[in-house]
């Protein structure tokens, strides 16, 4: 997915306080780490925060880097990092009553979009949007352990092994939470998938 042996170099000198080079890193990840982040925590503000947040945590750790695991990993594993805690830090504050984002949904499901033909009549549109909606409910309600690996696994691409690394579990663990998240989200889509 992500070019390591470049990456690498670019981290080096990022080291070093090349911000070109971190410019460079940042605009090879940004979508991706976006991306995923937003599907981490559903809102869009959080999300860019989060984002912000993993590149400057990566500037700063980027002389400490010992490259013991792929530039990807190490990305990533900050900003799951920081999605999860912010989505600790959401949940206490509305379990105070308090709210903590400005609740803009206005992007949710954006990425499934693609699979619905904008060439299709309204009807089509319809079904597509309950199905993005259904889909989101669905990944939503799954235990945080399962969502984060069907995050990393299925929507940023990465291979069973990369996620264990940035998990840090082993990869028979990923791989029965990628099953289980795969049998829940089977049983709770049934409906809605045509015979």
């Amino acid at each position: 997915m992500f070019d390591d042996a470049a990456e690498r170099s670019l981290m080096k000198r990022i080291a070093r306080g090349d911000s070109a080079a971190f410019e460079a890193l940042f605009k090879t990840y940004e979508k991706a780490v976006g991306n995923f982040l937003y599907r981490m925590c559903y809102d869009t503000a959080l999300a860019e925060d989060c984002l912000q947040e993993t590149f400057m945590r990566l500037w700063k750790a980027a002389p400490n880097w010992r490259g013991e695991s792929k530039v990807s990993t190490f990305i990533f594993q900050i900003a799951k990092n920081l999605a999860l805690d912010a989505r600790e830090k959401v949940f206490r504050e509305r379990a105070r009553g308090g709210r903590s984002s400005d609740g803009d949904d206005s992007k949710s499901g954006k990425e499934l979009a693609e699979a619905v033909d904008p060439g299709e009549g309204p009807a089509h549109k319809l079904e597509g949007e309950e199905l993005r909606q259904a889909v989101r409910r669905a990944l939503e309600s799954l235990p945080e352990e399962q969502r984060v690996v069907v995050h990393l696994a299925q929507s940023e691409g990465l291979t069973y092994r990369e996620v264990s690394e940035i998990l840090n579990l082993p990869v028979g663990t990923v791989k029965s939470r990628m099953a289980a998240a795969a049998d829940a989200l089977r049983r709770k889509l049934q409906r809605h998938v045509k015979d």
